[in-house]
């Protein structure tokens, strides 16, 4: 319907019709009437926001249908809704959902739940009635209404936040899919309503929309402006506690384009300028995101240097363990072994990480955590050769000695000669063992030193030890 005025009113010739980027505007108000309630500020946020929509403005009445990535929101600003309640704020918050099967749509139900605990908490019903939610399983989506607003300036206060916090959320359901902020549930409308319909917040409540809260401000550090804006609507506290997540997101950014961090972990977690309760609860989320980054620091904040212990990740802000420390390590090896049998490394203490007792069970299972063993470890050949059993690349995060064992590069290259590329230098400048190589495969004549394939007598040599290196030079 709201789409469809838009061509009536160019048809008719009531009202006018602009636009501007991706949004069209029809304004019907009446000239010379009450300014209108499309504030010029938040049309400036709109434009800003680069969403596409449709925005219809009245004497009485504003309505704006903008896309918000996989969502269709949907507000009205009403100064007299029907049955009684006076000037109303309301946003329907929509989605196409599969109506039997939600099991791929968890990001969507959880950007949801966040997004009515966001505006509790920038009280968006503020000078208004208590807010209102309600879900609809038919027509897939969840709608939030503030009615009984006192004044028009608060109805447009009220709808300035909304703008501000819907631009913040863009496309968070994506980030959240694969994440959860509740543990264990299957999510669908009846467990949303469930979240929604509680009255006073508990403990996983309030884990819960810090988490949001995270997934927001991490994700979403290039685009910092649109979350600081939001988060300005916030308390102190997590004000800070945003601020220092959007740095980890920094962090994290420039480790995947292999640029060099403005700031390191250590600087970041351990900064004298957060408080220790925002330090915990900082690290208790980012354990659900990097825990073998999250572990270390948290051995340091709550004194748990050298034990034995593996984290069980809660979503709560009191540490669990599957295996505990101060235990001595003989009394729950077992408990050790099961978890990382079940889980890698990953909640594991550095302890556990550098005793080869504990590693060299689990590394032929995950054989990728060989990349952060320490030195000692990645120059232990059993556990190597463990780990380059099950992926012969994984040669490359082995120490130079063992880079250099001609029997574990023997044994990387026996199905495909690519892991040649992470032998050491002193191997590929040998030119007897290239040679010995080139025998059976004539492609190892690739992975020779420049030295080496710039010499006509080594040159020469291989192509007598394999006959077909003349055509694959030619």
């Amino acid at each position: 319907f709201v789409k469809a005025l838009a061509p009536v009113t160019l048809d008719s010739g009531q009202g006018i019709l602009s636009r501007k980027g991706e949004i069209t505007y029809v304004d019907y108000t009446t000239p010379g009437a009450e300014a209108p309630l499309l504030r010029p500020s938040v049309k400036v946020l709109i434009a800003e926001s680069e969403l596409s929509g449709t925005v219809i403005t009245m004497d009485e009445a504003l309505i704006v249908n903008l896309k918000l990535g996989s969502h269709v929101g949907l507000i009205e600003l009403l100064e007299q809704a029907e049955g009684g309640k006076g000037r109303t704020l309301r946003l329907t918050f929509s989605d196409q959902f599969d109506r039997t099967d939600y099991a791929d749509k968890s990001g969507k139900f959880r950007r949801m739940w966040f997004l009515a605990q966001l505006l509790k908490e920038i009280k968006l019903d503020e000078n208004a009635d208590p807010m209102k939610l309600c879900c609809n399983a038919v027509a897939g989506e969840m709608i939030v209404e503030c009615s009984r607003m006192k004044l028009r300036q608060t109805m447009q206060d009220a709808f300035e936040k909304l703008i501000i916090v819907l631009r913040a959320m863009y496309n968070l359901d994506i980030w959240l899919k694969g994440r959860p902020i509740f543990e264990g549930g299957q999510w669908d409308f009846n467990l949303l309503a469930h979240h929604l319909d509680r009255d006073v917040a508990t403990e996983a409540d309030r884990f819960a929309f810090q988490h949001g809260l995270f997934a927001m401000s991490y994700r979403n550090w290039t685009g910092w402006q649109n979350t600081a804006a939001c988060c300005q609507l916030l308390s102190d506290h997590h004000q800070q506690f945003a601020h220092h997540v959007r740095r980890l997101g920094k962090y994290q950014s420039s480790l995947l384009v292999y640029k060099e961090p403005e700031e390191s972990l250590q600087e970041i977690l351990m900064s004298h300028k957060m408080s220790e309760n925002t330090r915990r609860e900082l690290l208790h989320h980012y354990l659900l995101v990097k825990p073998k980054n999250a572990t270390r620091f948290i051995e340091q904040v709550y004194d748990l240097g050298n034990q034995y212990f593996v984290i069980k990740p809660s979503y709560s802000y009191r540490l669990e363990f599957y295996a505990p420390p101060d235990q001595p390590f003989g009394d729950h090896k077992e408990k050790v072994r099961n978890a990382l049998l079940e889980h890698g490394l990953d909640y594991a203490s550095q302890r556990v990480w550098n005793d080869k007792d504990c590693v060299l069970p689990i590394i032929s299972e995950y054989p990728m955590e060989l990349q952060y063993l320490s030195e000692e470890l990645r120059n232990d050949r059993d556990v190597v050769i463990a780990a380059v059993k099950k992926d012969p690349r994984l040669l490359c995060y082995a120490s130079k000695r063992l880079r250099s064992d001609k029997k574990i590069i023997q044994m990387a290259i026996a199905d495909s000669i690519n892991p040649l590329f992470f032998a050491s230098e002193t191997i590929l400048n040998d030119p007897e063992y290239m040679l010995e190589l080139i025998a059976k495969n004539h492609e190892a004549f690739d992975y020779a030193t420049s030295e080496l394939k710039d010499n006509k007598a080594f040159i020469n040599a291989a192509k007598q030890r394999n006959p077909e290196l003349r055509k694959y030079l030619r």
